[in-house]
């Protein structure tokens, strides 16, 4: 390159220099700089003492009623939460305790509740043997085997009311017994053609 041609350049590089800036560029960093300052701008205010302790005031109040809001929550919770678990508790052990327990049985009664039907059916039949035979207290022994371990049982109540209306009739003794079970049968089961029979015994024997 000549002389001639870097006085040209030269001119060339003056004359970009000397144009003016773009005003869109201008105008964004103007922007920019006046957002900057009110954004970031602190603003200070004077309050009166009088205020300040009104505020204090205020929100001292509003400190406490949450305090006492939780202090009540925490004791409702306390109150309903414990006797629940506690009751909870002793359900769980006192329900597997029950579960658990096994009374005491005598022989006795162990007995009456291993009777089988069989032998209820032996006993009524053997109190109907006696029954006819005229021998009434045994009657009434067998009959109440099987009232001591079905009490309602119908053929045995019944059984033990014959047994002393038939001994009312032939020996006069226990006729009051006789007519107070025979009331009782009849109460229980109502009455049929052989309450019907027992009741015109009795009614003969007066």
């Amino acid at each position: 390159m000549g002389f001639g041609g870097s006085v040209l350049a030269m001119i060339q590089s003056l004359r970009a220099n000397a144009r003016p800036k773009h005003h869109a560029y201008q105008d964004w960093e103007k922007a920019d700089k006046r957002i900057f300052k009110n954004k970031y701008k602190l603003v200070s205010k004077q309050v009166s003492p009088e205020k300040l302790a009104q505020l204090k005031t205020k929100y001292r109040k509003e400190i406490e009623k949450d305090q006492k809001r939780t202090l009540i929550l925490t004791i409702l919770s306390i109150v309903i939460i414990i006797p629940l678990i506690t009751f909870g508790i002793f359900q769980f052990f006192f329900s597997n305790s029950q579960n658990n327990y096994r009374p005491y049985v005598s022989e006795a009664e162990k007995q009456k509740t291993e009777i089988t039907i069989e032998q209820i059916n032996y006993l009524l039949d053997s109190g109907y043997d006696w029954l006819n035979k005229s021998h009434y207290k045994n009657a009434r022994y067998q009959f109440n085997r099987v009232l001591e371990v079905i009490p309602t049982n119908k053929d045995a109540l019944f059984g033990m009311t014959a047994s002393y209306v038939y001994e009312c009739q032939k020996e006069h003794t226990n006729c009051e017994r006789a007519t107070e079970l025979l009331q009782n049968y009849i109460s229980k089961f109502g009455s049929d053609t052989k309450t019907d029979h027992l009741s015109t015994i009795l009614k003969s024997g007066d």
